[in-house]
């Protein structure tokens, strides 16, 4: 199964990919986290990739779909994959297209976590990372609180400020909203409202993928 998720920052992609791998024996693969670990490893590109994500803007197609690529050639990928941020733009749908039909690998359907902004705001001032194991928590989130040892190391990541938020979603309805209207046509389209417990929304998304295998 290959599936692509699609949300806004804060959405739940996370949360969901992580079930969706649970559940279905994926790989999750995450552009963010890609893009984050070239950043650390302060390479060229790392340092250009932090130029962008510093100020809430997409990095450019280029760089993430050649990280794409390299990610699908590793040979981990029997079950099927969940990418998450990815692709984020209508020339990323069509190099997607491309580095699908070159491996003889066909799209499933497309998970869109539909949540409205103040709520994401909401989320994400309360969102945080573990710099050892890059799980993600959220503190609002009941059932999501991490164990004493690790809240003692959790962070906030630069990209959950604020005003790097409200940048992130402007740029997020901007460029990302064609995606979702180019999917909808296709019929690919699986849309959930992410508002709800987790354990809802991932009940609805189980629901949807089961009636493709009928």
């Amino acid at each position: 199964m290959h599936l692509i998720l699609i949300g806004a920052p804060g959405s739940g992609k996370g949360t969901q990919a992580r079930r969706l791998v649970e559940t279905y024996g994926l790989v999750h693969i995450s552009t963010g986290d890609m893009l984050r670990e070239a950043v650390r490893s302060g390479s060229d590109l790392g340092v250009l990739v932090h130029t962008y994500i510093s100020q809430g803007h997409l990095v450019p197609d280029t760089h993430v779909t050649s990280l794409v690529e390299e990610r699908l050639d590793r040979g981990d990928l029997a079950n099927g994959f969940v990418i998450d941020g990815y692709p984020r733009t209508v020339r990323q749908i069509h190099e997607f297209d491309r580095i699908m039909k070159n491996r003889q690998r066909t799209l499933n359907a497309v998970l869109r976590i539909d949540v409205l902004d103040d709520v994401v705001i909401a989320r994400l001032s309360d969102r945080r990372i573990d710099p050892v194991t890059k799980r993600i928590y959220n503190l609002n989130l009941e059932g999501d609180h991490p164990a004493p040892d690790v809240e003692a190391r959790i962070v906030q990541r630069d990209d959950d400020r604020p005003e790097i938020i409200k940048q992130r979603l402007s740029t997020y309805h901007a460029e990302t909203y064609p995606v979702i209207e180019f999917y909808r046509e296709t019929g690919q389209m699986i849309e959930v409202n992410g508002a709800r417990a987790p354990s809802l929304v991932f009940a609805a998304i189980q629901k949807r993928l089961a009636s493709l295998e009928q």
